[in-house]
């Protein structure tokens, strides 16, 4: 069985190295709709920059790519919120995110999986 999250050392040397890394925050409702959560984190200019998207929910079993669900502030590409810092651990206490379930990028697709098979 292989493992899915990243340690905190593991997410700085993916960083370091140009990577993306990413964590699945859950769903919520707008309105009377499903929507979910995600951040994504990357290094720039000797800085973390950590982005949260939120999408609504219009993922199935076959259908898991979120990053091609409907953003709920209608703006393709821009985050709902972004923070820039000297470290990953100041970006996630800003951004109010544990660091225990960061992920490469991609997988926080299987993270969604995980969360349609909870809520069915």
């Amino acid at each position: 069985m292989t493992r899915r999250y990243l340690t905190l050392a593991e997410a700085k040397s993916a960083l370091s190295r140009n990577k993306e890394i990413e964590t699945f925050l859950g769903g919520f409702q707008v309105g009377t709709k499903s929507a979910i959560r995600w951040a994504s984190f990357s290094a720039s200019n000797q800085e973390v920059v950590g982005n949260v998207w939120e999408a609504f929910d219009e993922g199935r079993e076959d259908y898991l790519d979120i990053y091609s669900f409907t953003p709920i502030s209608g703006v393709w590409d821009v985050p709902v919120e972004s923070v820039y810092a000297s470290s990953l651990e100041q970006v996630l206490e800003q951004l109010g995110i544990s660091n225990t379930r960061i992920v490469n990028t991609g997988v926080v697709q299987d993270e969604y999986a995980e969360h349609l098979s909870s809520n069915t």
